[in-house]
């Protein structure tokens, strides 16, 4: 698994791309340690990536910990297609609890409801690559990111762009998305 730590919107730091309470574990001790606290035993694990949402603003890290709820233990049968927008909704939505933070729209970074959600579906994009998914669409913003590598992102916007992966194998996956730390957003793809 090969990650960066971000800060912010755009610098990458030069530490391992986990953060517990020590930057000394090596990335695979990283990983175990993750999906100990997840209780996800590693055989079962297809795909799993980390971002860090440190330095984001509360109303980031709220809508991030809301949509990631919203994906926690969605299980993809085979054959079948997860839709991110689907399970998110419609994050523009002040009345469902979203909160205004950074978005980026047309390449300009501006505060509108939901934003933090595309930490997320990247976050979710990078474990569904390494799990082996089909992606079925993905979009990348508009303007680099801080918190992928640039061109593994995946931008969403309710009803206009949204990131769906098929599952290819002949058994279920399931989705788990947690937040740790107020800093950790970790998502694995396992055998359901």
């Amino acid at each position: 698994m090969t990650a960066l730590l971000f800060s912010g919107w755009t610098h990458a730091l030069s530490v391992p791309a986990f953060a517990l309470d020590t930057a000394e574990l090596s990335l695979t001790e990283q990983r175990e340690a993750f999906l100990d606290k997840m209780d996800i035993k590693d055989k079962d694990v297809l795909g799993f990536y980390h971002t860090t949402m440190k330095d984001s603003t509360d109303a980031r890290k709220h809508n991030i910990k809301k949509a990631m709820k919203k994906i926690n233990n969605e299980k993809i049968a085979p054959q079948a297609v997860f839709s991110y927008n689907k399970e998110v909704g419609n994050s523009n939505l002040e009345e469902d609890g979203w909160k205004q933070a950074g978005v980026i729209l047309n390449g300009q970074l501006t505060d509108d409801f939901g934003g933090g959600i595309c930490q997320v579906s990247s976050t979710l994009y990078n474990a569904t690559a390494e799990a082996g998914m089909t992606i079925v669409e993905r979009h990348n913003h508009s303007k680099s990111v801080g918190y992928v590598p640039a061109g593994q992102d995946a931008t969403v916007a309710f009803g206009v762009l949204d990131f769906q992966f098929q599952n290819p194998y002949d058994f279920p996956v399931k989705v788990k998305a947690k937040t740790y730390k107020d800093s950790d957003v970790v998502i694995a793809i396992v055998r359901a």
